[in-house]
């Protein structure tokens, strides 16, 4: 990635915090610490803590090397910066190094150095300033020299406002702490879908999503440009499909991260233009969050900050990077593709009579997961999917398909495992996920092999869809089941009806509840 090139000028926003105030009188307090024998400081009026360097830091996709990632300090959301990238030092190992945590107005980072130093009063030094330059970024950040000790002893001084806006950064963007908004009203609850693109975790508010599918045949076009790399045709609706990674500029190395899945999925939303496909990776989870749990960081060093409204915490406090649908729905490159697309190839009286149909009834929408066979639920009744827990609570008195008792986020809740109540062949639990849902104020998790896809549809479509063929399945699931949907790319899916399948689990625990009978 070309690193931005920094020239100094009068349009550039101007500081609003204790920088507008430090910059009209000389420093005369200092914050000191080191990169190998050298010495470096910055006023002490922006420098707010000092903490260990974090254990884990979620990189950040499309970010220079300099930029080490985001990690969550307390409920705020902070970009870490390495210094010794930042200011051309090679790379050492070097034991407990700190964090300076730099602050101004609303611009927050962190600075990882190798040890911290002391607090100067400077009030008699000399002080050499450097003129604003163009050039390397370790040019335009040092602002000028302490001589100390009678020259003895030289401390370079950082400008915290040249690298508070090493790129383009939002201003009035607070960073939030989470628990200082509990009080406000929270409105509704919205499921976010998330994915994985590299070593990279996105959502996108599931409302905004049109389908989810495994990845069809890409075609060769004339629209290959850019992140398009074809074109896909869906029962008779040719799309263009983008590489969602290329589209985000992440040039971030990923041969240490998980290996690339044999099958990629592919995300189609709207545009203004018309339907995109973004290929992704794999789809991870759905996430349900209120409006205040997006949070909001210094969107540092990220060329596609336009489409990121901020971050999620997950349940393991990982940072999942939430997507501005509408941001994405104008974006030029999107929009124009699509909409030459659909110039090239424009949509069929089938498919415009769809759109039609699909406008005029209520639309629903379902997940699609697998379990020996493939089944849905209206993700009305998920309240999210995660991974399958590390580690389980196994109660004294234990119901067979009931597999534990997860704690999640201090809810005890009992995992089904379907394929012991339908008397299904067994398997190992790599790579399984957890469907969690309500029932008559209660949770409850399904486990499930895999999540395959998110299926759109319209109410008058479930109704009219006929009964699966369900000659090799076993009479019990049968007896549970309550329609099925049709997947664009799969054919027919069932419908899996909770409320069959709980009674079921009741009347297999002697009519005790789930929670009561395992524990």
């Amino acid at each position: 990635m070309t690193l931005p090139q920094i020239t100094p000028d009068e349009t550039r926003p101007q500081p609003d915090g204790p920088l507008r105030r430090d910059r009209a009188g000389l420093q005369k307090i200092y914050g000191s610490f080191w990169l190998d024998q050298t010495e470096f400081a910055l006023g002490a009026s922006v420098i707010k803590e000092v903490v260990n360097e974090p254990a884990t830091v979620s990189p950040v996709p499309l970010s220079p090397p300099f930029m080490q990632g985001l990690f969550n300090l307390r409920g705020r959301i902070i970009p870490v910066i390495d210094l010794r990238q930042l200011l051309g030092y090679p790379d050492r190992e070097v034991a407990e190094r700190k964090v300076a945590i730099v602050e101004d107005g609303d611009l927050c980072v962190g600075l990882t150095v190798d040890r911290t130093g002391e607090v100067l009063n400077v009030q008699d030094a000399a002080r050499v300033d450097f003129r604003p330059r163009d050039g390397a970024i370790k040019d335009v950040v040092i602002e000028g020299l302490l001589k100390l000790e009678e020259g003895e002893r030289i401390v370079q001084i950082l400008d915290p406002y040249e690298i508070l806006n090493l790129e383009k950064v939002p201003t009035g963007e607070t960073l939030v702490d989470h628990r200082q908004e509990t009080a406000r009203s929270r409105g509704r609850r919205f499921n976010c879908l998330s994915f994985q693109f590299g070593h990279t975790t996105c959502a996108i508010d599931l409302r905004h999503v049109d389908r989810v599918m495994d990845a069809p045949e890409i075609m060769e076009s004339l629209l290959v440009h850019d992140c398009f790399i074809g074109i896909a045709n869906l029962r008779g609706t040719i799309i263009p499909v983008a590489d969602f990674r290329n589209f985000m500029k992440d040039v971030a190395d990923i041969r240490d991260s998980t290996p690339y899945p044999p099958k990629r999925k592919m995300l189609i939303i709207e545009t203004e233009g018309g339907p995109i496909g973004l290929l992704v990776y794999s789809i991870d989870s759905i996430i349900t969050c209120f409006q205040d749990e997006i949070l909001q960081f210094t969107k540092l060093a990220l060329p596609r900050a336009d489409v990121v409204r901020g971050c999620l915490l997950s349940r393991d406090s990982d940072i999942v990077m939430v997507l501005d649908h509408g941001a994405l729905k104008s974006d030029p490159i999107l929009a124009d593709t699509a909409r030459r697309c659909r110039e090239v190839h424009p949509p069929g009286d089938k498919a415009v009579s769809d759109r039609a149909e699909r406008s005029a009834h209520a639309r629903m929408t379902f997940i699609v997961f697998s379990f020996g066979r493939r089944f849905a639920l209206n993700t009305s009744q998920v309240s999210e999917v995660i991974n399958y827990p590390e580690s389980l609570l196994q109660p004294p008195y234990a119901i067979e398909f009931v597999e534990g008792v997860m704690n999640l986020r201090g809810d005890l809740i009992s995992l089904i495992n379907p394929r012991t109540l339908y008397d299904m062949p067994g398997t190992d639990r790599m790579g399984d996920k957890v469907l969690i849902f309500r029932q008559d104020g209660s949770q409850y998790g399904i486990i499930v092999d895999t999540v395959d896809e998110i299926v759109i549809t319209t109410e008058n479509k479930v109704a009219e869809m006929t009964s699966l063929n369900l000659r090799d399945a076993t009479m019990k699931i049968a007896e549970d089941i309550c329609g099925c949907i049709q997947s664009p790319a799969n054919g027919g899916v069932m419908i899996l009806d909770v409320d069959a399948m709980l009674r079921r689990c009741f009347e297999k625990a002697g009519g005790r509840s789930l929670d009561s009978a395992a524990v």
